[in-house]
């Protein structure tokens, strides 16, 4: 940044805490429109700011988190909820989402939402303190996530309170049961079909959309024994065995062992690329149809259903 001494410390002392810049008076409002202009700074959400070159490294979860800190701090009565709490309890980390921060509100009646602030009635007032944040409960957050999101994202978030172990099922249908708000049926189903199984994100919202639609559950992480090596044992990501013992196997595309260079094979991407040939040659010597798909034919649904049809995964409704 160009020299401006009291603007370079207050961007370090903020990016120490990482958070954002606000500005604070009309002559600093200046000041920041200047820098904006040069290219030194950046507007990311509202009055909130940015050092260009700082904020380009961060990802989006943690551009995110800064945005709801620098906020917290601004608005030190406020109470996030809903997605904005789910990534503070590292429940989510859905990118589709961070473009919106969730705050609850005491009043029934409608709240004009505005600039990126959705507001959401909850009776409830208690809260925990996540990072210097408040947000709601555990059990209210993945509440409010499984009731109010799409099936599919409602499972992801199921699906990582149970993977991480931070609360069991059983307890969680409790919660579920006691805690005020409409949908309860829904965050119970969403319930009923998760077990924390799946290894990620990506995995959990593809179920979520095979249950939606009517699938068979498929068994999660299935090993499957290679018949040219037994010492070779193989976990598929879904695997059905039809009424008539045909057995399938539905993997999401891990595009991602192909770009990031510290999920190679003996660092190399030649042999890894072989090792994942040899791993499925031996899955289809064993299983009557295997197909791949990626999270963007999960996201548009009608991709992954096509490729469920043509493999066979039979329906339960």
């Amino acid at each position: 940044m160009r020299q401006n001494d009291k603007l370079n410390a207050r961007c370090q002392e903020a990016e120490s805490r990482q958070m954002c810049i606000w500005v604070r008076t009309d002559a600093e409002s200046r000041v920041f429109q200047r820098h904006r202009r040069i290219g030194d700074l950046v507007r990311v959400f509202g009055r909130l700011h940015a050092r260009t070159a700082y904020w380009e490294h961060l990802s989006c979860a943690e551009r995110y988190r800064h945005i709801v800190r620098s906020l917290a701090v601004l608005h030190p009565t406020w109470i996030f909820c809903y997605m904005s709490a789910a990534v503070f309890h590292n429940i989510s980390d859905s990118v589709r989402y961070m473009d919106t921060v969730h705050i609850r509100t005491v009043r029934e009646s409608h709240v004009r939402d505005y600039a990126g602030v959705r507001h959401h009635y909850i009776a409830d007032a208690s809260f925990v303190v996540i990072d210097g944040v408040r947000v709601t409960s555990l059990e209210r957050t993945a509440f409010d996530c499984m009731r109010g999101l799409p099936f599919p994202d409602g499972m992801a978030v199921a699906e990582s309170v149970l993977r991480q172990d931070l609360i069991g099922r059983r307890r969680l249908g409790t919660s579920f049961a006691a805690l005020p708000g409409w949908h309860r049926a829904k965050a119970l189903r969403v319930l009923s079909y998760a077990s924390g199984a799946t290894e990620n994100g990506g995995e959990a919202y593809a179920l979520g959309v095979i249950v939606d639609h009517g699938y068979a559950v498929p068994s999660l992480q299935k090993e499957i024994v290679d018949p040219r090596d037994p010492a070779r044992v193989y976990r598929v990501d879904f695997f059905w065995r039809t009424p008539d013992g045909r057995g399938i196997v539905g993997e999401l595309d891990g595009r991602v062992k192909y770009r990031d260079s510290s999920m190679y094979r003996n660092d190399s991407l030649s042999e890894t690329v072989i090792a994942e040939k040899e791993r499925e040659e031996g899955i289809r010597l064993v299983v009557d149809e295997l197909f791949r798909f990626s999270f963007a034919e999960a996201l548009h649904d009608e991709r992954l259903l096509a490729k469920l049809d043509r493999a066979g995964v039979p329906k339960e409704r």
